[in-house]
């Protein structure tokens, strides 16, 4: 008799755990399907070669190969196509869902302009929150791609330009207190040994690439309607505040920091600080003078204010956006286009 009982536990903790996972898989499904088509109200529709649900006995796993997003709205239809689709979830912590993505991935506007890209390994972690109307909502997103490689293509067979790096992560995460009510969320991005192949065939590389930020005024993605969607957050009051912009190469430093929001035309308006460290003038093309090199070449110069960046001597410069015009000072240096057409 001591020796049935332990072997009847181990066989009623055995039938109690199938069926909270047969359970819980059920509800995943059932979960699934929901978010699909409250995407779907919205214009963002996913369609699966195949679809698949597994992982018994100790994890929640939904696959999606050669899965199909379409984003529906403003001027046609972007759709994105991706390898595959995977995402687990352990059976004792479904809310934390690991996903992984594999290539090729292609994006394809509605007025015909692509974008390619591929990687080794791309994995993101999530902390998801279902809502009673469908949607899921997100409280921490955590990307890391190895060997990423973007190619943007405007008009068949014409290469824009190119990006590439060794790795790159991405972080988001809910602004916590009245910033997390206001729809704000917190954003960190790095990309480690970047490099940029532009058009003319020229490559421009650096060592390392951060951004730190916030926004508030986020209620979902965007659909394709971009326009639309940015109006929906700038009438939602949404802000853009960046912390820092931080391109490292070599002994050089160039710092971006500032805040933006739009105005009732849509126009940005705010106002943006860049800081230089290091660089070199005497490597600075003349035809790229009016570029981002030439731009910093200003800060450098007469017009910047001396400051000192991680212990190196440095100047910054200070750009405010206002009235749909870029200014240096009192300087007006171009129009800025409205963001709403």
């Amino acid at each position: 008799m001591g020796a049935i009982l332990p072997l009847l536990l181990v066989l009623l903790l055995g039938g109690l755990w199938t069926a909270y996972w047969f359970v819980g898989q059920a509800g995943a499904r059932e979960g699934f399907e929901r978010w699909r088509e409250a995407e779907a109200r919205r214009g963002r529709e996913l369609t699966c070669a195949e679809h698949r649900h597994a992982g018994f006995p100790f994890r929640f796993e939904v696959s999606c190969r050669d899965a199909v997003f379409t984003l529906s709205g403003g001027d046609g239809v972007t759709t994105v196509r991706i390898g595959e689709i995977r995402a687990v979830a352990q059976a004792y912590a479904p809310t934390h869902v690991i996903a992984e993505f594999s290539g090729p991935m292609t994006v394809e506007a509605a007025d015909g302009a692509t974008a390619e890209a591929s990687w080794t390994i791309a994995r993101m972690s999530m902390r998801l929150t279902p809502e009673v109307d469908g949607r899921v909502r997100a409280s921490r997103a955590d990307l890391a791609v190895s060997g990423p490689i973007l190619n943007v293509i405007p008009v068949s067979g014409q290469t824009a330009f190119a990006y590439r790096a060794d790795a790159m992560e991405a972080h988001f995460r809910e602004s916590e207190g009245a910033q997390a009510a206001a729809g704000g969320y917190d954003f960190a991005l790095t990309t480690f040994a970047p490099v940029i192949d532009l058009p003319d065939g020229t490559a421009r590389g650096a060592d390392r690439f951060d951004v730190l930020g916030r926004t508030t005024g986020i209620d979902g993605l965007p659909n394709g309607d971009w326009p639309g969607w940015l109006g929906d957050w700038r009438d939602r009051g949404g802000e853009i505040f960046l912390d820092t912009a931080r391109l490292a190469f070599g002994q050089s430093l160039v710092l971006v920091d500032g805040q933006m929001r739009l105005d009732g035309a849509g126009r940005p308006v705010g106002a943006i600080n860049l800081t230089t460290a290091g660089v070199d003038l005497g490597n600075i093309p003349v035809d790229d003078m009016l570029g981002l090199s030439g731009v910093a070449a200003l800060s450098i110069g007469a017009l910047g204010s001396p400051v000192e960046v991680e212990g190196r001597s440095g100047s910054r410069v200070g750009f405010r956006m206002n009235d749909g015009t870029l200014y240096l000072g009192p300087i007006g240096l171009t129009d800025l286009p409205s963001l709403l057409r």
